[in-house]
């Protein structure tokens, strides 16, 4: 999220135009905080953007501890497990269910139950003794960290008073920006100074002081909420499953293909059919939920008037779209440091400080912009472009083992910027025509989507890697030692300095085929903003003081 201002977040909810006669999403009594001034708000606000870098963390620090976890774990085939085990659950107990368990059992209570979650398994990834431990504990601690990220999105827009709804969201974009430039050079330096278990251990203090400051001081409900069998039956069972079944399913083939078993063999053909099947009942149970009187009854996750209006449904198709090449690059730019290039952890993470600079300084930009002059297309359409370029000109660099060449840092300038220029531009061109029950869901669906699609692109990614380390370096070193560089990439230390220089050429080739399909969906991603396209030349903002001035305040 990028920085605005409270008039830009009233102007974007008044907005209301073609979208203004979908279903409500909101027939149930739900769960509303108290109003907050004074201390209590600020601390409050502290306790929640705090839970929010610890989640946010999560992703980033990994990155430049991946390579070094996979090496004493000696397992580097499964080693994306650790990242996309945590993502999955953080997707599939996503926002949407996040928010509804809030809505049905309070923020407080779920507060403390995601806090618990991820604190505990933190503690426990930190003891894991063997991958298959750490990735089931990953998936548990994800559980809990989408619960922060969600819970404090959502929480902060309701006990925010209007007047400081711009500082509010300023303080959002900071723990964004800290997370995204603290998260690769904090796991460098604790990999390369201590063990990787400190990336998970470091969670530990902040996690238990935030739990107390909840209990203590949270604001109650606005109304007493009695958790009944009725409640209990309020929550979207259905959706949960199917989206997360669908999830795991579509992981596994494109995580297990080519290294674990054949593309071609029936466990892969099987789980690709019933992830499709999941996720088309997923959808047709959603619309199904939004159209009958069940609605009153089982609070939808996934509202379907989402993707039907074309603001929002265009946004939420660019925003999975873009998390191909935004998740691809965070983890997979450090990996190509160590393994290609030969840089420690530590000086991985710096050599990215181009892309999380510009990244965090472009989301900052399009908050600006987008509260200014309300061109929140126009700021997405060229982010995508400047993407387009960037991706391009990384799929130049040498595939040879050697120094950084000086050019990449100047491609990740130009990449960078993109991402930060999407990150707020998608959140906010989104919110147009959306009623305001509907707004803290769709903001979700955004962030949830573009992590589902960056899982997806972690997993073709480490698929590619693989299949190529597989296919040419077997005929070269051997079965023997190939099996040693896919336990463990420190391997390739022993090996001589001529197939030592094959290896890493391989690498090479491999991650310049990941930029190139990179390239193509953030292709496919300018094709599809171009539908949502504005006919009108006056700004998002100019119409919603337009609207607001015409339609009687609520």
């Amino acid at each position: 999220m990028g920085s605005t201002d409270p008039e830009a977040l009233q102007s974007l909810d008044k907005v209301n135009p073609q979208g203004s006669n979908a279903e409500s999403t909101r027939k149930m009594p739900v769960a509303r905080l108290t109003h907050l001034s004074g201390w209590k708000l600020w601390i409050t606000i502290f306790c929640l953007c705090l839970g929010l870098l610890l989640s946010a963390l999560e992703t980033s620090i990994i990155a430049t501890s991946l390579v070094s976890i996979t090496s004493s774990m000696g397992n580097y085939e499964k080693g994306n497990w650790v990242v996309t085990s945590y993502l999955i659950t953080y997707t599939g107990k996503n926002a949407f269910s996040s928010v509804i368990l809030c809505d049905l059992f309070g923020r407080k209570t779920t507060l403390v139950s995601a806090l618990s979650l991820f604190t505990t398994f933190s503690l426990a990834c930190g003891l894991a003794h063997s991958m298959e431990m750490l990735i089931i504990f990953r998936a548990f601690q994800g559980i809990g960290g989408a619960g922060l990220y969600s819970l404090a999105i959502s929480v902060i827009a309701e006990v925010t008073p209007i007047q400081h709804a711009g500082l509010a969201v300023g303080m959002m974009s900071s723990v964004f920006a800290a997370a995204s430039l603290l998260g690769p050079i904090l796991g460098g330096a604790i990999t390369s100074h201590t063990t990787w278990r400190w990336v998970f251990y470091l969670n530990l203090p902040p996690g238990v002081i935030i739990t107390i400051l909840v209990i203590a001081i949270f604001p109650r409900n606005a109304e007493p909420l009695p958790t009944t069998w009725a409640t209990i039956q309020g929550i979207d069972f259905i959706g949960i499953a199917t989206s997360l079944a669908g999830s795991v399913l579509l992981i596994f083939a494109l995580e297990s293909g080519g290294t674990f078993y054949a593309w071609d063999s029936g466990t892969i053909v099987a789980c690709f059919i019933v992830a499709a099947l999941c996720f088309i009942g997923f959808g047709t149970w959603q619309w199904f939920l939004c159209r009958s009187s069940l609605n009153r009854r089982i609070l939808p996750l996934f509202p379907t008037n989402l993707v039907t209006q074309r603001f929002s449904g265009l946004a939420i198709l660019t925003a999975f779209l873009t998390g191909f090449p935004f998740m691809m690059t965070l983890i997979f730019l450090p990996q190509r440091l160590q393994l290609q290039n030969g840089l420690s952890p530590v000086d991985a993470g710096v050599d990215m400080l181009a892309l999380l600079l510009l990244s965090a300084f472009g989301s900052f930009l399009a908050g600006m912009l987008i509260s200014k002059f309300g061109i929140g297309w126009h700021v997405l359409v060229a982010s995508l472009f400047l993407q387009i370029i960037g991706l391009s000109l990384m799929t130049t660099l040498p595939v040879t083992s050697g120094p950084v060449p000086s050019a990449q840092f100047g491609y990740q300038v130009i990449l960078g910027l993109g991402f930060g220029l999407a990150l707020s531009s998608l959140a906010m061109t989104a919110r147009v025509g959306m009623k305001e029950q509907d707004i803290s869901i769709c903001m979700g669906s955004i962030t949830q989507v573009r992590v589902l699609g960056g899982v997806i692109g972690i997993a073709l990614g480490q698929a590619i890697t693989t299949s190529h380390l597989k296919s040419e370096l077997l005929p070269i070193i051997g079965a023997s030692k190939l099996t040693k560089l896919l336990g463990s990439t420190e391997a390739v230390k022993a090996f001589p300095a001529a197939e030592a220089a094959l290896v890493k050429e391989c690498y090479g080739r491999a991650f310049a085929l990941q930029d190139k399909i990179m390239l193509a969906f953030t292709a496919v991603s300018v094709l599809a903003m171009m539908g949502a396209y504005v006919k009108d030349t006056r700004s998002v903002k100019d119409q919603a003081t337009q609207q607001s001035h015409s339609t009687p305040s609520q």
